[in-house]
């Protein structure tokens, strides 16, 4: 038989490296492994000599609609450049968030004709249109996103807050149809009152942005969730997790028996509190930036095995100006720096090994929404994704470089070693050196095996 193509390399999976494996492609699925002494005939042969192959990274929190100058094929030309094959991406679209099946229809028939990557889709979960929870459950969804806090630019996707009694109710619905919520856990009533006293007392200045988002304003918030999954035993996903505190509670709740997972994100991962000091208003996220403490913190976490994925939360939007940090927007794009950087800050500073990197970028978000084994590894029969990683190129992030259509990023400035060489999708090579080759409208909606 012949192959269509076989790659050849250092091979890094979630439970083992290769130092020297060639993987064979056919008909866009993995076919076999073979020593690269004894490769059988194939229309194309790479061999990336020291390069590292590891699977198309599955980004988990991805929001490509929520900037009208982004879109899915500027997101997802990103995506490709940063190793990611598969998006997972989130309702907050500008124009309304996607709660129905027709509603998640049209934008997955959108999407593809857009889409350079994969994608996979999460509706909306909306107490006025709770109706919408088990009717579009059928239809491919990974999972529904809920908001405890009305983050920035909530109000124009037509998502806001939900108080207790509308979580009872959507976490009810969710639990009878046997799908994961995710929950932005952050204490709406509370940032709400800080936010309003600062702004009466004129502390409008960028650190104001964490002044009025106290740890407690996440944990709290993550503890109600937490005892409403259990109590209605909903399976339950916590969306970009900034402090080690939230992930210690979500360990202490799943040893109790409630399927619960959480995320956190490059950003919480190398960037304190301070990072205002270099980049102004930009670094406003939500939740907010931590002390240097919890950030290291979080490394600890990722050590124990308490951490299941880092996600980029993607969200591009023009340039923060206004010295008054509660008129700026909130986030940040990421898609096409995350594996770089966790590479960069995980496995060159010994944090983490490359197996580790896998299984949180990879492995982990694939399985927790359903697409493994299809996504998220290196096994036969599982899409020809690949991303081919240089793990000795140095480099400075410059945004105005980067593919996004904001022009800036959280981590301009930083230096750092480790870059994406190359990405496959499904056997086709769509990013090389530097350049996107491959075309609009290759990307396919990937629903939830199970």
């Amino acid at each position: 038989m012949l192959l269509d193509l076989v790659i050849i390399g250092k091979v890094a999976t979630h439970n083992k490296v290769y130092d020297r494996l060639a993987i064979g492609v056919k008909n866009e699925k993995i076919e076999g492994f073979y020593s690269p002494s004894s490769i059988p005939e194939a229309e194309n042969i790479i061999d990336y000599k020291d390069l590292i192959i590891m699977p198309g990274v599955v980004d988990n929190h991805t929001h490509s609609l929520g900037f009208e100058k982004e879109g899915h094929w500027n997101s997802t030309k990103a995506a490709a450049a940063g190793g990611v094959t598969t998006i997972n991406d989130h309702p907050l679209d500008l124009g309304g968030a996607p709660s129905s099946s027709k509603e998640i229809i049209s934008k997955s028939q959108d999407t593809e004709k857009e889409a350079l990557v994969d994608f996979s889709l999460v509706a909306a979960g909306l107490s006025e249109k709770i109706s919408n929870i088990k009717e579009v459950s059928g239809v491919g969804i990974t999972a529904y996103k809920v908001l405890m806090h009305s983050t920035s630019g909530a109000s124009e996707y037509n998502m806001r807050a939900l108080d207790d009694a509308e979580l009872f109710q959507l976490f009810k619905e969710i639990s009878e149809v046997s799908k994961r919520v995710f929950v932005h856990a952050e204490n709406d009533k509370i940032i709400n009152f800080l936010v309003n006293k600062w702004k009466k007392e004129d502390k409008t200045y960028f650190a104001a942005h964490n002044e009025t988002r106290p740890e407690i304003t996440e944990t709290i918030a993550v503890i109600s969730a937490l005892e409403l999954a259990r109590a209605l035993k909903c399976k339950l996903h916590i969306v970009h997790v900034s402090l080690p505190r939230s992930f210690k509670l979500i360990q202490r709740a799943r040893k109790e028996g409630t399927d619960v997972t959480g995320e956190t994100c490059p950003h919480f991962l190398l960037c304190n509190k301070e990072r205002w000091k270099e980049i102004g208003a930009n670094y406003k996220i939500n939740p907010p930036l931590r002390a240097e403490k919890r950030r290291l913190g979080l490394w600890e976490e990722i050590k124990n095995n308490n951490i299941d994925l880092i996600a980029s939360d993607h969200a591009p939007h023009s340039p923060n100006n206004d010295p008054n940090i509660f008129n700026n927007f909130s986030g940040s794009p990421g898609l096409e720096t995350m594996l770089p950087l966790v590479f960069s800050e995980g496995v060159n500073k010994g944090r983490i090994n490359l197996s580790k990197l896998v299984e949180l970028l990879s492995y982990n978000p694939a399985k927790i929404n359903g697409l493994y084994p299809r996504k998220g590894a290196i096994e036969i029969g599982s899409d020809a994704d690949f991303v081919i990683f240089d793990p000795k190129k140095e480099w400075v992030i410059d945004g105005e470089d980067l593919i996004s259509q904001c022009n800036w990023t959280l981590y301009d400035g930083m230096k750092i070693q480790g870059k994406v060489y190359e990405t496959f999708l499904r056997g086709e090579k769509i990013y090389s050196d530097g350049k996107i080759i491959g075309k609009k409208g290759n990307g396919k909606w990937i629903k939830p095996i199970c």
